[in-house]
């Protein structure tokens, strides 16, 4: 009987890890998606972007910061990261971070 509850409970406990997996890399690319879309609306080409890395964090949402974040390397500034979050299923500016000539950020 005992054999069974604990049986019964690491499935339980790994179904919600598999969820979580799940639910964090399709948020990922969604997010990934809209960052994209936000760049192109903006006129940037993908030449123009050195990188995108989105990140997701559990503990944020349980602090009520922002879930997803994403970082943007543009090509011209590649000493500077522009951040982004996801809002009510839309992003918006988060902050910059790192240094350029004169400090004249261009994005």
């Amino acid at each position: 009987m005992e054999r069974k509850v604990i049986v019964i409970a690491l499935c339980i406990v790994a179904v919600i890890i598999f969820s979580c997996f799940i639910y964090v890399f399709e948020g990922t690319k969604n997010a990934d998606k809209l960052m994209w879309e936000y760049l192109e609306k903006k006129g940037y080409s993908q030449s123009e972007i050195q990188s995108v890395d989105v990140s997701h964090s559990f503990l944020n949402i349980i602090l009520s910061y922002n879930e997803w974040s994403i970082a943007v390397v543009y090509t011209d500034e590649p000493t500077s990261i522009y951040y982004y979050h996801i809002k009510n299923g839309n992003v918006v500016e988060g902050g910059i971070s790192g240094t350029t000539d004169k400090e004249d950020f261009k994005h």
